[in-house]
């Protein structure tokens, strides 16, 4: 069985949804936060759905902890006499969500890539704080920055009082993520932005690209591309007058964090740099050690781990030299039938139509594989940029995060920053905290979506100290 998990996480990658006319939106009690799980080959992945009205149009958006996709919008959306459909365009084919709602709970049949199974969700309980509208204490403006054909939609925050104000420039984590970087409910970005503000730091968050107000599409985009944005959010602040163009840093999350780190090698101008559960180890070493950790946290077979350590090595070798693509995905399509034969009847059964299943497995593997976000990951050395900055730098790490193992890139980035002759770096690594830097027991992905929507306690001191000794007059 965790042998099926293993080809479930590679066969339901998730992609953007294409555009597509939703239903108007007649009855607006569905509205809000479900949650439940998608049942198929004797396994349940975890989903959370949350249904809104914009301009009378029915919209909703998921995520999957377990496939570590969020915010995810569902497309072809039907909600009519309790009869509920969507849609989520994806890797290994079309996902068909296909129900009906009986007061709280709706249920009903799921199918991709030749599968079927089902799925139910139960609405969630909404906590009166989380509902109550509660006045800003600084000022909000929404604005769009260009990248030439690109167009970025983003919200300022800015103090009351103390202009020109320093201000942070907040990069989100991996995949295609809103402004807030909202993950199973949990917006940190938006969190961090409450903080800081009213303590005097402005703050520029913004929709990654083809997210919400935002154009392009973050897949097809490299770290240098991303880079190229932060640096026109970076010209942005420096020309108004409300900023002091030199109290300008940058904060980023995760992969991000590598943006973080190109931007400042390459613009002096950038006064400080926080990395959050930011990787330093090359790409190559990082997705090596974080697939062993969470496999083995899974409980996965050491034969499958090795089966799929394998293939990344020769992918590691394509991506350097170019050639052996062919032998790579030969090698997928050993694998995957491999393991259908390795399901259990119950399993096989909830196969529909098997070509298809194996043709969009293999497919939706080799997209991922090939695409250029993937080819610059495992390519890249994110402590060549960190050599060269003489920035202060504040590194946080969680204890139990499994996607940037702490001790490993916390003494990477030290041997970086003490390389480049750094005087000021700040190394930090929470007890008990994920890689969204919750209070965790596992640090698996899987458990993200089941803790409290908040940082862990002291964590949002931590960074306001730090940024304050250094910037806030």
């Amino acid at each position: 069985m965790r042998q099926c998990i293993a080809l479930l996480l590679i066969i339901l990658i998730i992609y953007p949804a294409i555009a597509s006319v939703n239903q108007k939106l007649t009855d607006p009690t569905i509205q809000g936060s479900w949650e439940g799980a998608i049942e198929i080959m004797l396994t349940e992945l975890i989903i959370l759905v949350y249904f809104t009205m914009e301009d009378d149009t029915l919209r909703a958006t998921i995520d999957i902890p377990q496939q570590m996709a969020h915010n995810l919008p569902l497309s072809n959306l039907r909600y009519e006499n309790d009869t509920v459909y969507f849609e989520l365009p994806a890797g290994p084919g079309l996902a068909v969500f296909d129900g009906a709602r009986d007061g709280d709970k709706i249920s009903g049949k799921f199918s991709q890539a030749g599968m079927t199974g089902t799925f139910y969700l139960n609405r969630a309980e909404v906590k009166d704080e989380e509902i109550e509208e509660v006045p800003l204490l600084y000022n909000e403006e929404e604005v769009f920055i260009r990248n030439d054909n690109i167009r970025l939609g983003c919200t300022l925050t800015l103090p009351f009082t103390g202009a020109p104000h320093p201000a942070v420039i907040l990069i989100t984590g991996r995949g295609a993520q809103d402004r807030d970087e909202t993950i199973f409910g949990f917006k940190p970005f938006r969190i961090l932005a409450d903080y800081l503000t009213p303590n005097g730091i402005s703050v520029l968050r913004c929709d990654d690209r083809g997210v919400g107000e935002s154009t392009g599409n973050v897949f097809h985009a490299t770290a240098e591309d991303l880079a190229g944005d932060v640096v026109e959010k970076f010209r942005f602040l420096q020309a108004r007058k409300d900023i002091d163009p030199e109290r300008i840093g940058l904060l980023g999350h995760s992969e991000e964090a590598i943006v973080a780190a190109i931007v400042a090698a390459w613009d002096e101008d950038v006064d400080f740099i926080i990395s959050l559960a930011g990787p330093t180890v090359p790409g190559k070493e990082l997705i090596v050690t974080q697939s062993k950790l969470i496999f083995r946290a899974m409980e996965i077979d050491e034969s499958v781990i090795e089966q799929q350590l394998r293939i990344f090595d020769l992918v590691y070798e394509a991506a350097e030299t170019g050639q052996g693509w062919d032998e790579i995905e030969r090698i997928v399509r050993e694998v995957v039938p491999a393991q259908v034969e390795q399901m259990t009847e119950e399993q096989r059964d909830a196969i529909v139509d098997l070509s298809q299943y194996i043709e969009h497995s293999i497919s939706g593997t080799m997209f991922t594989l090939k695409s250029p976000w993937y080819q610059y990951l495992i390519r890249h050395d994110p402590s060549e940029n960190w050599k060269r900055s003489n920035q202060p730098v504040l590194a946080v790490f969680g204890e139990l995060d499994l996607q940037v193992p702490s001790e490993m890139n916390k003494e990477a980035m030290k041997e970086a920053l003490e390389y480049a002759g750094n005087e000021d770096f700040t190394l930090i690594v929470i007890s008990q905290a994920n890689h969204l830097f919750q209070k965790a027991e596992t640090g698996l992905p899987s458990e993200y979506a089941q803790l409290e929507k908040e940082f862990i306690d002291g964590f949002l001191d931590i960074i306001l100290g730090w940024i304050k000794e250094r910037v806030v007059s």
